[in-house]
């Protein structure tokens, strides 16, 4: 396969500049006056690392009618209703373009999407979806504790699916706990974001409404939480995730920018601050979602004294590139051109 386009700007101090040349790109290659979704996320309550919509206010001047399009979260929370998730994205700042949330006030709008892979036959895919032809997802690229980082591609399969195909991604991946280690200290009840877990003489985990999140396991003082991403269970997470973003591009033209800048061990779905243990790196375009995320994890890795900082979180994690790969969706070869 030919190596994919990967457009690197470095100038972290303007980045408002790269997202501009950005967009400009995306904009002369479609030359239409037609609608464009720019597929975000806006960040959960009191995250603060979430990408910065100053940098995108350009948007309005660059496309005649840009539009921020997103899905309601699994678990409950600000995002978890269309009303609330509207609310905060614009306390957030993403106050200056329409925003559509595609699956409906309680995130069950879905249409089913036959794509016959390993783990899903047919993705439950946000309905709203269908109501666009050009589509950017713009990422932020950071960890995240169960899939070991995010970019293009959870944006696509976690950020497309529905409630329901949020489930289907996440379900069968609960953690245990070492009762030996556990000394009840309840940290891990209070910061569960699913309500899954209760303490007792030691924390127990209902696998019923676990979502599969993982935060229990970062929070942890003890290290009493295991996590359940073996060879096999952690790669059917990382599959379904690359899945769920075949569904979601199949009859649509979309574009990709990652910003690797506020680069934090967890994702944005957490209500905490956090703090980047990065500098910013900047930003990177392509045409091909699993090039630029392979890119952007490498450009990471080498910035960090040649280390991958995910591997902590999983360290299977570059299986979603190669099974994105796999069935099609993008190449991991990939030619980085500085701008």
């Amino acid at each position: 396969m030919e190596k994919a386009k990967v457009y690197f700007y470095e100038n972290v101090k303007d980045l408002e500049t790269g997202y501009d040349k950005f967009f400009k790109m995306i904009a002369d290659e479609l030359n239409t006056q037609e609608k464009i979704a720019i597929k975000i996320h806006f960040g959960a309550d009191k995250n603060d690392t979430h990408l910065n919509p100053n940098h995108m206010k350009s948007l309005p001047k660059i496309f005649k009618k840009p539009i921020f399009i997103e899905s309601n979260c699994l678990y409950p929370g600000r995002r978890h209703r269309s009303d609330e998730h509207i609310k905060l994205a614009h306390e957030h700042g993403f106050d200056f373009l329409e925003i559509d949330i595609i699956d409906g006030d309680l995130g069950r709008d879905y249409i089913e999407v036959e794509i016959n892979t390993k783990n899903t036959k047919k993705a439950k895919i946000s309905s709203g979806l269908q109501r666009y032809k050009n589509l950017v997802s713009v990422a932020h690229f950071k960890g995240h504790v169960a899939a070991g980082f995010g970019g293009a591609l959870k944006n696509l399969g976690m950020g497309l699916g529905s409630r329901g195909g949020k489930l289907d991604m996440h379900s069968g991946i609960a953690p245990t706990v070492n009762e030996e280690k556990c000394t009840a200290c309840g940290i891990c009840a209070e910061n569960c974001i699913a309500d899954a877990i209760t303490v007792e003489d030691y924390a127990i985990v209902d696998q019923d409404k676990c979502i599969g999140c993982a935060y229990c396991i970062s929070v942890c003082p003890e290290t009493a939480f295991r996590p359940p991403f073996g060879i096999r269970k952690g790669n059917e997470f990382l599959e379904s995730i690359a899945e769920y973003a075949l569904a979601g591009t199949i009859g649509y033209n979309w574009f990709y920018i990652n910003g690797i800048v506020n680069i934090t061990m967890i994702c944005d779905c957490m209500r905490i601050k956090q703090t980047p243990f990065m500098d910013d790196i900047g930003i990177v375009y392509s045409k091909d979602p699993v090039a630029i995320d392979k890119a952007s994890l490498d450009i990471v890795t080498e910035q960090n004294n040649g280390v991958n900082p995910f591997l902590k979180n999983n360290a299977m994690q570059e299986h979603i590139l190669d099974y994105a790969e796999k069935i099609g969706l993008g190449t991991t070869k990939y030619e980085l051109i500085h701008l």
